[in-house]
């Protein structure tokens, strides 16, 4: 280990802080110190040749093995966006340490190292001398972890994209405990021989020109997949195992028969093909340990090793870098080596591997909604797949322009006169300022948790932002394009309507109120004055939730937006009789009255109601069916007509639950293609756009005639994969009995819709649960709270259809697209920390919390009840089933599924029924005898600190 084991990042104090904690006794906090540190004393045949045994295992290539086509494969169904190398959930167990801080980790500590050590037997900087590991029970105290076969199943429990793709076996535990035990040999008082040898280095070589730096120099620069993961690729390689290959019997036994006696791993005889570069010149960097590297093919690299001098071919060369040849490969391997395998065995161009079966090999567009640009012809499209916006001509019907921006751009608008244009991004939490005359992004504006809706005043003043994950509007001054302040929503802001005198701003809210546990619950409309930038009122609309579009009527009497009804109090038995999920539109007058009505008629459901758009002369309302690939065609005279000629009671009580009132004022259905989404009418009333979400393409509707007469070709794959097969029938209600809802009714942006239901698998009335997210669930099985559901194949299928749609939803062939998609659903970035970023104090003291081992009053904590042993990183779960004293008088048994906490802060409610709306209310109202972890001793502040830490997660 490097200098002292550390406390706080590295700097002058460090010392003296050590000193004063040592002096007042208090608690050191370990570091990951790295395989290479243990390996000075467990190397050598006297402890078992322990660090030879981990360098030729699996375990210290499995960083590398991230690079690998299959890898990316198993990220892109896993719902990951990442490269597997960078991604949080490949690397909790691909790599020890993946995610500690920058001061948890020794100078030398190495992320490339894989699954070292510390892994299994946690860091070590507090146990790792000598002295306190000869007493095993003082190194227990000082943090040594003695695993069992139990403790591996944490990373090794079967994986589903591993084995979609990988056809891994299930692991035999007790075959593999044995590929990697370790023992020492014999049981008397071990001989420690010390680290791994360093190089001799004979006077006269110390006068090289140049010297040997090492393959982790090497790497600093060829990784990733610009340079073809090279140094992943050797690290792959038997050349990396060269010297620890040495520690093996087989080794043993060859170099007895050729009369080496000793170790082979310090044996000059074996090191000069063994290792690189024996008997020369070497810099500090360079290791013995590391086998056979790059420079024993390309030459001492301490002059060519520079980037500027990589870039210069005939420099590099002049500076020592040699290109291989037969003969440097003879050299060790003999004159019987059949070069040309050899080579092609250990090939590595400074390619990109490819995947053998992404879904991001065919490109699709997914666009959601449009804005007009104004004084032109220009209709900007959103385009959510690929990260880019769309420009359409109208006149000419076919794009002639698309503007990469950030990721999954949800909505598009436009300042007073055009020149600017604002695009929000849902997965970067930004928003993407563009100048229309170049088409170029000129500033990127930092919002709040995923962005959905955008919208300017009418002057220009304001850029208002709906942030649906965080809850808030991010105002933007648009003169100096910076931030002004946040104002307050209700839950799942989703888009922005401006009243037509320009004086109020209507913002609708996806999620419902939390409300207690089997109660009604009602929905908010965010009303802003558009002029000051200050929210004017909330108003509630009960009963509903989902509600996404909104647009004022021309009038300005009055707005739509759409909305569901969800029965969360009916057994799902009534979804016969259209009574689980309904479909409408909410009417807001300007006084603040909300009238309700439905979409859905009689056999004939309004699946997925998105968006809304009312034509200039206030004549028709068009409002998209996401799930039935319809516009509805609303007369609004007709509709207002039987809202006024209702009783109080009737509009209050009948109406907004009536399937026969839409035949009234729905005058006509307008088949569109597949996933409609945003609406958009033309200024002059003559037409109206549709965009198409799963058809990358836009309808066009002639309003006099009510016809689509046009399809807008946006230029997405037309091939359709499995997984694009799939994202279509997840988001399409055909399923459905009467076509009333699709599984993305339940599960928006594959997320939740925050409802707990009452499902009659289990009897009417018994075990209500809570919706739970498919954001990156693959591995995470089994599902469902109760653990009954195996897989996804029987989630999505048998149980789907006798439960949730009372008709067969899908064929085998569908049923399997269905689950390739629900994997490759993705998980947005972690909104509290990025991988490895520093944990500010109070995350600090949380995560310590989370891995408390003792109470505040010096109780051990049981091992079953501590927070770590049920949620095991990456996932943060077990994936079994825990009785932790939460079960109801409605609940049928007491045991649920562990639920993965990746993103915790985004899945409000919780516990198995919904109970707790706040994560803090699943301890201080749902533990009262400990059994959910030992919480009841903690302060106040723990408890805060220990959420903190939960949402970084």
């Amino acid at each position: 280990m490097n200098g002292v084991r550390r406390l706080i990042p590295a700097g002058a104090a460090v010392t003296a802080l050590i000193a004063l904690a040592s002096l007042h006794g208090a608690p050191r906090q370990p570091v990951y110190v790295g395989a290479r540190a243990c390996a000075a004393c467990h190397t050598g045949k006297g402890i078992g040749n322990q660090y030879g045994l981990w360098l030729h295992s699996k375990h210290s290539r499995a960083y590398a093995a991230l690079a690998r086509p299959e890898s990316k494969e198993i990220v892109e169904i896993s719902g990951l966006r990442q490269v597997p190398q960078e991604a949080a959930i490949c690397l909790g167990c691909h790599a020890t340490a993946y995610n500690a801080e920058k001061w948890e980790k020794d100078d030398d500590f190495r992320i490339e190292d894989g699954v070292q050590c510390e892994a299994c037997h946690g860091p070590g900087s507090e146990y790792m001398t000598e002295a306190v590991m000869r007493n095993p029970e003082e190194a227990r105290k000082a943090g040594l972890r003695i695993p069992d076969d139990r403790f591996c199943l944490g990373c090794h429990v079967e994986k589903g994209s591993h084995v979609a793709v990988l056809k891994a076996p299930k692991l035999e535990k007790k075959k593999a405990w044995a590929d990697i035990a370790h023992p020492r040999p014999g049981t008397g008082t071990v001989k420690v021989t010390g680290k791994p040898p360093d190089f001799p280095v004979p006077p006269e070589a110390q006068k090289a020109a140049h010297k040997y730096i090492g393959a982790a120099q090497c790497g600093s620069c060829h990784k990733g997949e610009a340079m073809g993961h090279q140094y992943s690729v050797w690290r792959m390689s038997a050349h990396a195992r060269a010297w620890s290959v040495l520690s093996t019997p087989a080794a043993y036994a060859q170099a007895a028969r050729k009369g080496i006696v000793g170790d082979p791993q310090r044996a000059p005889e074996c090191l000069k093909c063994h290792s690189t570069g024996y008997g020369a010149a070497h810099t500090a960097s360079s290791k013995v340990d590391e086998g056979v590297t790059c420079e024993a093919c390309h030459g001492p690299g301490s002059d060519y090793a520079f980037e500027a001098v990589m870039h210069d071919k005939r420099g590099a060369i002049q500076a020592g870098l040699k290109t291989p040849t037969r003969e440097t490969c003879l050299g060790c391997h003999g004159t019987k080596f059949d070069t040309a395998a050899g080579m092609k065995a250990i090939a590595h161009p400074s390619k990109p591997p490819v995947a053998t079966n992404g879904r991001h090999e065919v490109r699709y567009k997914n666009p959601l909604n449009m804005a007009l640009r104004p004084g032109g012809k220009e209709l900007w499209v959103t385009c959510e797949a690929a990260d880019s916006v769309i420009v359409v001509d109208t006149a000419a019907r076919k794009s002639v322009a698309e503007i990469p921006v950030g990721g999954m751009p949800i909505e598009v608008a436009f300042a007073p006169g055009g020149k600017l244009a604002f695009v929000s991004n849902r997965h970067d939490d930004t928003v993407s300022v563009i100048d229309t005359g170049s088409r170029k992004i000129v500033k990127t504006l930092a919002t709040g948790d995923e962005p959905h809706g955008v919208l300017t005043d009418r002057q220009g003043k304001y850029l208002y932002v709906a942030n649906t994950s965080s809850g808030d509007v991010s105002v933007f001054d648009i003169a100096s394009l910076t931030y002004v302040k946040t104002l307050s929503a209700s839950r799942g802001p989703w888009s922005l309507a401006l009243s037509p005198d320009g004086a109020v701003m209507l913002l609708t809210n996806m999620l419902a109120r939390f409300s207690p546990l089997r109660t009604p619950f009602a929905s908010e409309l965010t009303s802003i004055d558009a002029e000051r930038g200050t929210v004017d009122e909330r108003r509630v609309v009960d009963g509903a939730n989902m509600m996404m579009g909104v647009d004022w009527h021309p009038s300005g009497k009055f707005a739509l937006a759409t909305l569901n009804r969800t029965k969360s109090l009916v057994p799902m038995t009534r979804l016969m009789q259209g009574w689980t999920i309904t479909n409408g539109l909410a009417i807001m007058w300007r006084d603040g009255a909300v009238d309700q009505v439905l979409l859905d008629e009689p056999n004939m459901g309004f699946a997925d109601p998105s968006d809304v758009a009312c034509t200039p002369d206030g004549r028709y309302a068009l409002v998209t069916s996401a799930g039935t690939d319809r516009v509805a065609v609303v007369d609004i005279a007709k509709l207002t007509a039987a809202l006024g000629r209702a009783t109080k009671h009737e509009r209050e009580h009948v109406i907004p639950n009536h399937q026969g009132y839409p035949t009234e004022f729905v005058l006509k259905h307008i088949d569109v293609k597949n996933n409609p989404r945003g609406v958009l009418v033309a200024p002059d009333g003559s037409e109206a756009y549709v965009a198409n979400s799963l058809d990358d393409s836009l309808s066009v509707i002639d309003l006099k005639r009510l016809e689509a007469v046009a399809r807008i070709d946006l230029g997405g794959s037309r091939e359709i994969t499995r997984y694009r097969q799939g994202e279509r029938l997840f988001h399409n209600a055909r399923i459905t009995f009467r076509h009333q809802h699709s599984c993305a009714s339940c599960h928006p942006d594959g997320h939740i819709d925050s409802v707990t239901y009452d499902i009659e698998s289990d009897g009417i009335g018994i075990s209500p649960v809570d919706n739970r997210t498919l954001r990156g669930i693959l591995d995470t099985a089994p599902f469902k709270w109760e653990g009954t559901n195996p897989s996804l194949s029987r989630q999505c299928g048998a149980r789907l259809s006798v439960f949730f749609t009372r008709l067969l939803p899908f064929t085998p062939e569908e049923l399997a697209a269905v689950d390739r998609y629900v994997t490759a659903i993705e998980r947005p970035p972690n909104r509290y920390r990025s991988l490895g970023a520093p944990l500010n104090p109070a995350q600090r003291r949380g995560k310590a919390v989370f891995g408390r081992t003792m109470t505040n009053d010096g109780r051990t904590i049981p091992i079953e009840n501590r927070c770590i042993t049920c949620h095991f990183p990456p996932y943060f779960t077990d994936r079994q089933l825990h009785d932790v004293g939460t079960r109801m008088p409605a609940d049928r048994q007491g045991k649920f599924d562990a639920p993965h906490l990746n993103n915790i802060y985004d899945s409000a409610p919780y516990l198995h029924n919904g109970m707790a709306a706040t994560l803090e209310e699943i301890w201080t109202v749902y533990n009262p005898d400990d059994r959910h972890g030992v919480t009841n001793d903690m302060t106040k502040d723990q408890l805060n600190e220990l959420v903190e830490y939960l949402k970084t997660l």
